[in-house]
């Protein structure tokens, strides 16, 4: 639990996830489930993301995941849809895996959309993967017409001049071989360390590798740009010095649909243009804040 934390609190404290589609049951019907496994089954969770059928021990998930990115979504990819086998013909990369007799997953990546089909319980079948693989291909095509018309209908989007330097503070820590992140929200504490292309992180008192944090980065910016995440009432409230280092005070107000607003303060570097340091608070009363290092950063004791 403390660990899905990371993915928001990671993009300097701005209340988002990957975008999805109003309805991941739009891509897989249960009807078409039906005509797979032979059972009827009914909607049980209908999210942007997750769209879950049940019914009599059977569980099929479909997940629609807009990343937003390309470079991130192939990084999600990686760390989230891995897979033994490789599906051929399925957008820019894709796979089935096969986990005993508990559960088959079939999984696509086109640009920077994901889609996913799992399955749980019901009648073992041999040719599961083949019947989820038919769904998928089905799905796909949903995706590709769905995709059409948004690449000439959503006009491109103007930043404020003056929230430009929240991007570009997110930019400049991208390009950074090394930083040690403390982030605290709600009574929990979770650090993480990039270093040298290798990333740790600590949510629970012990060291673990992760996976690359910086995609979610990349969401949050691609997100800002394109007015995904709302920015608004940017300003400057003045100097302060952290660790000895020069930075200006940054307020803006964030908004996403779906997922909520709330009012933010980023500290960041006079000389370098890095984020030292975060403040959040939502429209709900939560609270979080961030603190990052550049130098002294050394790996952690596994």
């Amino acid at each position: 639990m403390k660990q899905a934390l990371l993915f928001p609190l990671l993009c300097l404290a701005t209340t988002t996830q990957v975008y999805a589609a109003e309805s991941a049951c739009s891509f897989v019907s249960a009807a078409e489930i039906q005509a797979a496994f032979g059972k009827p089954v009914e909607i049980s969770t209908d999210t942007a993301e997750i769209c879950d059928y049940e019914k009599e021990g059977l569980s099929v998930r479909v997940m629609h995941l807009d990343y937003h990115d390309e470079e991130a979504a192939k990084q999600g990819f990686k760390t989230l849809f891995a897979g033994k086998n490789k599906l051929e013909g399925l957008g820019d990369e894709a796979n089935s895996q096969r986990q005993g007799r508990e559960m088959d997953k079939v999984s696509m990546r086109q640009g920077q959309e994901v889609l996913s089909i799992s399955k749980m319980g019901g009648d073992y079948m041999d040719d599961g993967l083949q019947k989820l693989e038919g769904l998928l291909r089905q799905a796909a095509n949903k995706l590709t017409n769905a995709a059409t018309p948004t690449t000439t209908a959503i006009p491109a989007m103007t930043v404020d001049t003056a929230c430009e330097a929240v991007i570009k503070a997110s930019e400049a820590k991208l390009t950074q071989a090394t930083w040690h992140m403390i982030t605290e929200a709600d009574g929990l504490k979770l650090e993480a360390i990039k270093l040298n292309d290798q990333f740790f992180m600590n949510a629970e008192g012990k060291w673990q590798p992760a996976p690359d944090l910086s995609h979610a980065e990349r969401v949050a910016i691609g997100m800002m740009k394109d007015g995904t995440i709302k920015m608004t009432d940017c300003k400057a409230e003045g100097s302060d010095t952290l660790d000895g280092v020069e930075v200006m005070i940054l307020s803006y107000h964030s908004d996403m649909v779906g997922m909520g607003a709330g009012t933010n303060q980023l500290y960041i570097g006079k000389a370098d243009g890095l984020p030292y340091k975060s403040l959040a608070k939502t429209d709900k009363g939560g609270t979080s804040s961030q603190t990052i290092r550049y130098k002294e950063v050394v790996a952690p004791q596994l």
